[in-house]
């Protein structure tokens, strides 16, 4: 790796301890920074020496009786966050170029009785809503969301129900102009799959089995992606220019994320223990180094498992590297599912996309949806995303739609186009209207983190296709005035996997998520004020520093010089990360009070926050 823009790279030392985290002295190339980087260097090496040996430099948490939102502190310098808004300008939300909504399989089976076929089926009421769906007296959509899973559409192996997909897709296609997408649910897969494997259900760390297919076996996960293959070719050439896109589903909420039940993680089952020990053991070939690492005793390979997870039951952050072990597993085997679906639908020709959840919250690890993203939008196989919100906090309560200007942002730096899409639900407000209102504030943020497209889910019922949605998802422009700035914001998306799930003994039940709501409604606070948010350092620091690591396209700011700095520590980095940490910190350090902050992630335990430096396995 190679960053310009300030300075050489420090050479160093490092040796490792039993637990795996790494002990890192640096000797520095004094000549090739200036003072002020040189002692911001030595400060951030210096901190993470302390940090490595597991010395908090973080005070102790102070109890609250109640949930109460974090207070933005300055940890460096001067000035403080309020200091980073500047006086105005006059700006406006662009319009979205894509707005749609969703009809899903329960619904199309549910309200428009499909599954009675063409005579007993309403499909004229399907036609109607459509139609409504597009015309400009009415939503004024541009495309609109299928899904069926696999269990539905082909009963028997071999016997795919094109004819029933036909229909749904001719619905639209006959009948209006709007551009279809289809969701491929393949992780409910049909009964003969489970009878030809029956090792091939997902099972949770508790020993769970379910009806849902293991996306790590082989077998039957090369006979789902045949199948989304086959379907995809047949709907794009049967439906030219109307079915454009395909999403490959291997998730029961059809997200690009783990499957959660009974607040256990997933998955392990056979296959994936399987993959996890052939995963390890290609990097450490002798078990008796794992242990070492993990300080366990395992006698053999086949003795050895990964930590039984259940969210919310540890208190504060997991540090331990067999923790960090499994959840980068995960993360890269997840994404490799994610991506080589995409690829099998490419080939068929459509567009493929996938909806990532929201994220920035202690459920983070549950999911991997977060840290998958890093994998899954810089992929080539990733066509565009949908970042998709229920628009609801960790307490029950209505989220301030400012947030999604963080995770939408954070998606939108990638390069790929994204679209926001929310769900609606009934307790909305306690009316439509009330609904609408949030809808029209939430498409309001999107667009202003960079969203190109607008959706609503979970619609039918609670909203109707008429202008009152158009006008929710084309909200008119706000208008400030005076000159605006851009500001960098960086979010460690690793170290928000530090918790296992909501912190039920705290009083803070999601302080992530607290803390970066406050962070976002302060940022907002000015309408001035764009963001670039970046959840890697090294795509952070070719921003920051102007390099070309990120790659092209990496980021809105497109090499611009930030005009201000948040940057929010890390709690937990790998080896390979210290060089452009340090690098990071240092420039940071050397910017004026009044154009950069230094925040840290907020802790639920009694000794505070610690960095821990892991070496690559």
């Amino acid at each position: 790796m190679r960053l310009t823009g300030g300075g050489g790279l420090p050479s160093r030392r490092r040796t490792t301890s039993q637990s795996g985290a790494a002990t890192v002295t640096y000797s520095l190339r004094s000549a090739l920074l200036s003072p002020a980087a040189l002692w911001a260097f030595i400060g951030a090496t210096i901190v993470v020496l302390l940090f490595s040996f597991g010395v908090s430099l973080h005070g102790k948490d102070a109890p609250t009786a109640k949930v109460q939102p974090l207070r933005l502190r300055r940890l460096q310098g001067g000035g403080g966050l309020q200091s980073l808004l500047s006086s105005g300008r006059t700006v406006g939300a662009a319009e979205a170029d894509t707005r749609f909504g969703s009809i899903y399989h329960d619904q199309l089976l549910g309200k428009f009785k499909l599954d009675q076929g063409r005579a007993g089926g309403l499909a004229q009421e399907l036609v109607s809503t459509l139609k409504e769906m597009e015309s400009p007296d009415g939503a004024a959509l541009t495309g609109v969301l299928f899904s069926s899973p696999w269990s539905w559409f082909e009963l028997e192996q071999g016997a795919i129900r094109f004819d029933y997909l036909d229909w749904v897709a001719e619905a639209a296609c006959s009948n209006t102009g709007l551009k279809v997408a289809f969701l491929l649910d393949v992780v409910r897969a049909p009964a003969w799959v489970f009878a030809k494997w029956p090792d091939a259900r997902a099972a949770d760390s508790h020993g769970r089995k379910y009806e849902l297919l293991s996306w790590f076996h082989e077998e039957a996960r090369k006979q789902a992606l045949q199948v989304v293959a086959e379907v995809t070719k047949h709907l794009v050439e049967t439906h030219r220019d109307c079915v454009v896109a395909v999403q490959p589903v291997f998730n029961n909420e059809y997200e690009a994320r783990y499957t959660q039940e009974h607040d256990c993680y997933q998955d392990y089952s056979a296959p994936a223990l399987s993959a996890f020990r052939g995963w390890l053991r290609s990097r450490r070939p002798r078990i008796e180094d794992l242990n070492m690492r993990w300080g366990t005793t395992f006698a053999s390979w086949e003795e050895l498992t990964p930590p039984v997870l259940e969210a919310g039951s540890f208190p504060g952050v997991d540090m331990s590297p067999r923790y960090w072990d499994f959840l980068r597993w995960r993360e890269q085997a997840g994404a490799d599912v994610f991506n080589g679906a995409c690829a099998a639908v490419q080939a068929a020709g459509a567009l493929c996309f996938h909806h990532v959840p929201e994220f920035f919250t202690v459920l983070d690890a549950v999911y991997s949806g977060g840290s998958m993203l890093k994998h899954i939008a810089s992929s080539p196989h990733t066509d565009f995303l949908i970042i998709d919100s229920g628009l609801r906090t960790p307490y029950g309560t209505v989220m301030n739609p400012t947030k999604l200007r963080m995770f939408v942002g954070a998606a939108v730096s990638y390069g790929k186009p994204v679209h926001f899409e929310a769900a609606v639900r009934q307790d909305s407000g306690g009316s439509s209207n009330a609904a609408y209102e949030l809808l029209g504030s939430a498409s309001r943020n999107a667009l202003m983190a960079g969203a190109r497209g607008l959706g609503v889910t979970g619609w039918l019922g609670k909203l109707q296709p008429d202008a009152q949605l158009a006008a929710a998802l084309q909200p008119p422009p706000v208008e400030c005035r005076g000159s605006g700035e851009l500001v960098g914001v960086f979010i460690h998306i690793d170290s928000c996997m530090a918790w296992h799930g909501l912190q039920w003994q705290s009083a803070r039940k999601d302080p992530l998520h607290d803390f970066v709501q406050d962070l976002a409604d302060t940022l907002s606070a000015r309408c001035t004020t764009d963001l670039v948010v970046h959840v890697e350092l090294e795509r952070f620091a070719a921003d920051l520093l102007g390099s070309s690591t990120g790659g092209a396209g990496s980021s809105r700011s497109g090499g611009r010089r930030f005009d201000r700095v948040v940057f929010v520590e890390p709690l937990v980095l790998t080896a390979k990360e210290l060089d452009t940490y340090a690098l990071v910190k240092a420039a940071v350090a050397s910017l004026p009070p009044s154009r950069a902050v230094v925040m840290r992630l907020p802790a639920n335990n009694t000794a505070g926050v610690q960095l821990q430096v892991h070496e690559e396995l």
